[in-house]
């Protein structure tokens, strides 16, 4: 793989957290395909650019997502095709209520497009213990 695609993918997880901490769903929703698919921790999956848009967007509003850092670990694939695995850091605070974080795994299936590398298949979940 080459440098080139590490880069592309580095631009575009960045921009990706740029866009949650100006609470911008629309910009998030277009990080992805037309076609995307999120499996997000605890609920079903999401399909769509539409959904997707609507999902960060609920995230961004009504739970507090503040910001999102990530930090890719290993990249493998060829062609259009490139799996990323890794690990994030959210940082969320509702209205009203202290700032919280919440740090977990990641596996996102990339897809080159005409207008770049896209976020194709996502899931994640936590690696912090369950609360009780």
């Amino acid at each position: 793989m080459s440098g080139e695609v590490r880069k592309a993918i580095d631009e575009a997880n960045a921009s990706f957290g740029k866009y949650v901490r100006v609470g911008d769903a629309a910009a998030l929703a277009a990080c992805y395909t037309e076609d995307a698919c999120l499996l997000p921790p605890n609920g079903g999956m999401i399909h769509s650019r539409k959904g997707v848009q609507e999902f960060w967007g609920g995230a961004i509003s009504r739970f507090g997502l503040r910001d999102a850092i990530f930090t890719t670990i290993e990249l493998f694939g060829a062609g259009d095709t490139i799996t990323e695995v890794g690990e994030y850091l959210l940082k969320i605070q509702s209205q009203g209520q202290r700032q919280m974080e919440d740090k977990g795994k990641y596996i996102v299936v990339w897809k080159h497009t005409p207008q770049g590398w896209k976020l194709h298949r996502d899931i994640w979940n936590t690696s912090l213990p369950i609360q009780e």
